[in-house]
């Protein structure tokens, strides 16, 4: 249990940007940071690779556990349910004991698309649930900004309603959210979302008046930067995923390297950044909202 924090929000740290650190040594680094558990990457180019699943998942799962770390989620390119890959890896993360993963994106078309990529995706979200109850593995999608399918919400809501909170959820990424609906736009996607919200992924921003960072419109872009210094009004968050009884793993994606960021950090640096927001994010469990 990590102070502050309930013992059903499993926090965990996403692997993407330590990567370059041997799975035996990062290990020993997430403990000294404060985290117990990794999201690992089982997809192309992450720490497993997906077509050799069945060979390096366990002893990657078994090699974390020796040193005291849970793998409470993995992160995946899935979405295609009717792939022999696709059971592969979900059928082999059951064995291992993992509940939870992240979906692959789908990309909005284009202007004049949304309609019918709506009509097609409640269709293939309602495979990919089949296949997560047949392994017992709960599949989240990430509410990923710009050019992605469920940076609104809205859409997202749309394509899962009918499929249950067992095998397909939202995984809410509040910094994602308030890029794209700054103002209230972010707390009423949250609202419409709150049901089937069941990870969470952390991370934040600040705006550019200019185009040198990531997504943005005619002049502006956003830099992904520490908690403490970003616009996600996380008492809000906080406050309200304790309203809805909110209860899975959160991943802290700490995402600090490339011209997307603030700085673009070694996988150490990574890792003393994340031990830095973690602090930051625990004492906002008892903060309360801030007016206006």
């Amino acid at each position: 249990m990590i102070m502050g924090i309930p013992d059903n929000w499993k926090v965990s740290l996403f692997a993407k940007h330590v990567q370059q650190i041997p799975l035996e040594l990062l290990a020993e680094k997430l403990l000294a940071s404060g985290v117990s558990n990794l999201d690992l990457t089982v997809r192309p180019g992450g720490y497993v690779n997906p077509q050799n699943v069945e060979a390096e998942l366990p002893p990657a799962c078994e090699l974390l556990s020796a040193k005291g770390i849970g793998v409470n989620m993995i992160t995946t390119a899935i979405t295609d349910p009717d792939s022999a890959e696709t059971a592969k890896i979900l059928k082999t993360a059951a064995a291992c004991g993992i509940k939870y993963y992240k979906l692959g994106y789908f990309i909005y078309k284009g202007f004049g698309t949304l309609k019918q990529q709506r009509l097609d995706l409640k269709e293939t979200f309602k495979r990919l649930a089949g296949i997560n109850a047949k392994y017992g593995i709960h599949g989240g999608y990430h509410n990923h900004s710009d050019n992605f399918f469920g940076a609104s919400l809205w859409d997202l809501m749309e394509v899962i309603e009918g499929t249950s909170n067992e095998t397909i959820g939202v995984y809410f990424d509040p910094a994602h959210a308030v890029i794209e609906g700054g103002g209230m736009g972010w707390e009423m996607a949250m609202d419409i979302a709150a049901e089937r919200i069941t990870m969470l992924a952390v991370k934040d921003f600040f705006r550019l008046d200019n185009k040198l960072g990531y997504a943005g419109t005619r002049r502006s872009s956003v830099k992904f930067c520490p908690l403490e210094d970003g616009e996600v009004p996380w008492d809000k968050v906080i406050i309200y995923l304790k309203q809805i009884n909110f209860s899975g793993p959160v991943s802290f994606h700490s995402e600090y390297q490339t011209a997307h960021a603030f700085a673009d950090l070694s996988a150490e640096g990574v890792l003393y950044q994340t031990a830095k927001d973690l602090k930051y994010f625990t004492t906002m469990m008892d903060e309360k909202p801030q007016k206006g």
